[in-house]
């Protein structure tokens, strides 16, 4: 037993990325600074029960379900321990939120109201820049404000992400679940360490695929048009969309619906219009997400400080023929492998998608995107960190779990670089790569191609390469059979 353990890969990798986990949080923990009233008593008072009320809604109801049971003593030690480490970081200053956001900020509080809506601050959407200005007009310390904005859109992120998982798994909500979500240490570096609002649309993408799933598209749509309203980044999920609109799950029903699929636009603009009710323009407001597209990072125009493919280009100058060489290159790639796993997936799965499958695409076509697509910034895996917990929390499944680890160590060291100054980022998009490669190994597990035609020796070599990586040494065969079912397989053949 412990020879098998030693010759799996994933006991390594696990091995390895605890290893950098470890000692890149004790790095961490020198920025612990406990909230005092050095920015007002309220604010000081503010920051700690604001922090607490998502946890103690939590462990009301997961009191009222699990009674006096050893999992409520658990679950609420988890709760105090995520509690303490969220105070521990509450007054930390990312460069973000030195240069940039106190300052719009700042900003905002020297306009009017009219102003506030009419001018461009900043390079949010305004639906996010709608909660700043109410910021800037309360007396509290404007970082706690923000960085409780995010936290509460990561609670809400945890409630249905365990939705997903318990509604796949056909149980009750499980609080064990929701407790080991809320210490993730990555969502939470996004939220109550750098203040940061990735959660704030990937609660949107979340809960607009729990409702998808459910075959309720009006709430899947209203999400996925709140998803766009805060920011473009959701558009990392659109291709998942476009597969649940052409399939029905395994009892023949359909997951999305065309005749709704105008809710999307009306929310987005619905959303986004309300600077025009103050007398600005709506062109301005899509200019947001034009100039985002366009210009990407000023200092590393190919890779924004992300762990992908694209970073050993990051020093090509704006502008230059191999720059947009390149860039051009690179969103061809992308396009063409999303373009495969939908059409493999469809062509495999036929009109009868699993929620399996669909799960997994919601992991590998965020993921493969972000690692392909010039301009990504370190914090564009965050949907696909999200679903890859989803995935393995749902079929207990040890693959998705390496990848898992894998990329949170990809996403902890840029953070690190970014706090620290070290030169982990020469290092990150391996494990970036990593994570992606096990992904397509569960991927062609799920989906294998018929050992038939002209290919045949490809795609056996593809079916032997997906046995090899999701399966342990005791575990694999040297040859993939021929004869390949074309059944897809059910939600829970891996449990």
């Amino acid at each position: 037993m412990q020879r098998k353990i030693i010759r799996d890969y994933r006991f390594w990798a696990i091995l390895i990325c605890a290893g950098l986990f470890i000692s890149l949080g004790i790095i961490n923990l020198l920025k612990i600074s406990i909230p005092t009233a050095k920015f007002g008593a309220l604010s000081c008072a503010f920051i700690y029960i604001a922090t607490a009320l998502p946890f103690i809604v939590f462990f009301v109801f997961a009191a009222l379900k699990l009674k006096k049971s050893r999992t409520l003593i658990i679950v609420a030690a988890m709760f105090v321990l995520s509690y303490i480490i969220r105070i521990w970081f509450a007054d930390f200053q990312s460069n973000d939120y030195i240069y940039f956001l106190s300052k719009w900020m700042a900003e905002y509080r020297s306009l009017g109201i009219k102003e506030c809506f009419v001018q461009q601050v900043g390079n949010y959407s305004p639906l996010y820049n709608y909660f700043l200005i109410a910021f800037s007009r309360m007396n509290i310390y404007e970082l706690y404000l923000i960085k409780t904005l995010s936290f509460y859109f990561e609670a809400l992120t945890v409630f249905f992400a365990v939705k997903i998982i318990c509604f796949v798994r056909k149980e009750s909500f499980n609080f064990l679940w929701a407790a080991i979500f809320l210490l993730l240490p990555i969502p939470f570096t996004n939220s109550s360490q750098w203040a940061q609002c990735d959660t704030v649309y990937t609660m949107c993408v979340v809960a607009g695929i729990y409702f998808a799933l459910k075959c309720n598209c009006i709430p899947a749509y209203i999400f996925i048009g709140l998803g766009l309203a805060f920011k473009m980044q959701t558009v990392l999920i659109l291709p998942v969309g476009l597969v649940l609109l052409l399939a029905k799950n395994s009892d023949g029903k359909k997951y999305l619906l065309w005749r709704y699929i105008w809710i999307v636009p009306l929310v987005f603009f619905a959303a986004s219009s309300l600077p025009v009710f103050f007398g600005g323009s709506f062109f301005k407001v899509l200019s947001v997400y034009f100039n985002q597209t366009t210009e990407g990072n000023a200092n590393q125009p190919l890779n924004g400080r992300c762990a992908n493919i694209l970073y050993p280009f990051s020093s090509i100058p704006d502008k230059s023929v191999a720059y947009y060489i390149l860039l051009v290159l690179f969103i061809a790639i992308t396009a063409v492998t999303d373009i495969f796993i939908i059409y493999r997936t469809l062509k495999k799965a036929g009109k009868a998608l699993d929620v399996q499958t669909a799960l997994l695409l919601c992991v590998l076509l965020p993921l493969n995107s972000v690692f392909f697509m010039p301009k990504m910034l370190d914090r564009f895996y965050y949907i696909a960190e999200i679903f890859l917990i989803i995935y393995f929390a749902t079929y207990r499944d040890k693959n998705s779990f390496t990848a898992y680890v894998l990329l949170e160590t990809a996403q902890w060291l840029v953070y690190m670089r970014a706090l620290r100054k070290l030169y982990a980022l020469v290092v990150a998009p391996f494990f970036s790569l990593g994570a992606l490669i096990i992904a397509y190994a569960i991927f062609f597990k799920k989906l294998p191609f018929e050992n038939t035609g002209k290919m045949k020796g490809l795609t056996s070599k593809l079916n032997s390469f997906a046995t090899l990586i999701t399966e342990s040494p005791k575990e694999a065969v040297d040859e993939t059979p021929s004869d390949v079912p074309d059944e897809p397989a059910t939600e829970n053949n891996e449990e």
